[in-house]
């Protein structure tokens, strides 16, 4: 059976608009979840993976890049597995990481990537198998969700999580890094392609300035970031997390 999802139901008696309640749904479910490979949209999406954890736990299969960013959450608050290279059918690797998931019954597999990948129903056992609307997908999966990650929240009717919250930071090690900033407040963390451009130019800005290293590694890009009081740059990952971060968001 195929569900087609833009998730609002009219009732006849009261006429009104109410989300739709999954069937079924129980608390402490099992849910394997495949973001984006895009880590800035997996960012994006963690108001919705933070808030499927509270229906119960969470597997995360992402890419192994994502790491330094998963790092620095609460400790067990996801279970993760990286990948490489996704594994291809058929292959040895594949066999063994299904044989492995086996062992666990998951309740849902929930697809958070544009274009779903019809390799994952085969690898995953669930009878409840969520993605995307593409009609050409079915019945590989057989939910299917028009208008995004709205329609995912609307479905499950789950409250949106502070991404912010799922970040813990060792205050030691933020001391450590604090001693390399300049002390005059407020810090901007400026993160551009090239720092001779105008545009760094006709950025006044009346406080100490931090610059994006290239040659540090990304968890001490993100402390330094979680350290200033406003980002200025590029439009990418880090944007993202200085907007989780509550940033003041810097335009000329």
């Amino acid at each position: 059976m195929k569900l087609i999802c833009s998730l609002y139901l009219r009732t006849q008696r009261h006429k009104f608009y109410r989300p739709f309640r999954p069937i079924g749904l129980r608390r402490k479910e099992k849910f394997f979840i495949a973001p984006s490979g895009n880590i800035k949209d997996f960012l994006k999406a963690l108001p919705f993976i933070a808030g499927i954890r509270k229906l119960g736990s969470v597997m995360l299969f992402v890419p192994h890049f994502f790491l330094p960013y998963i790092k620095m959450f609460r400790s067990n608050y996801f279970q993760v597995i990286y990948y490489n290279e996704f594994p291809r059918v058929l292959t040895r690797e594949f066999e063994l990481l299904k044989n492995e998931l086996k062992k666990i019954a998951f309740n849902w597999l929930i697809e958070l990537n544009p274009e779903a990948n019809l390799a994952l129903p085969n690898l995953v056992s669930a009878e409840k198998r969520a993605a995307f609307y593409d009609k050409k997908i079915f019945p590989f999966y057989n939910i299917l969700f028009k208008d995004g990650i709205d329609a995912l929240v609307s479905f499950f009717q789950i409250p949106s999580v502070d991404p912010l919250s799922l970040f813990k930071f060792n205050k030691f090690e933020l001391k450590s890094i604090l001693k390399e900033l300049p002390q005059e407040r407020p810090r901007l963390f400026i993160n551009v392609a090239d720092k001779s451009s105008g545009e760094l130019e006709r950025l006044k800005w009346q406080g100490g300035i931090v610059y994006h290293n290239k040659n540090d590694e990304i968890e001490k890009e993100l402390k330094k970031l979680y350290l200033c009081d406003a980002y200025f740059g590029l439009d990418d990952e880090k944007y993202e997390i200085a907007r989780i971060f509550k940033k003041e968001i810097i335009t000329i």
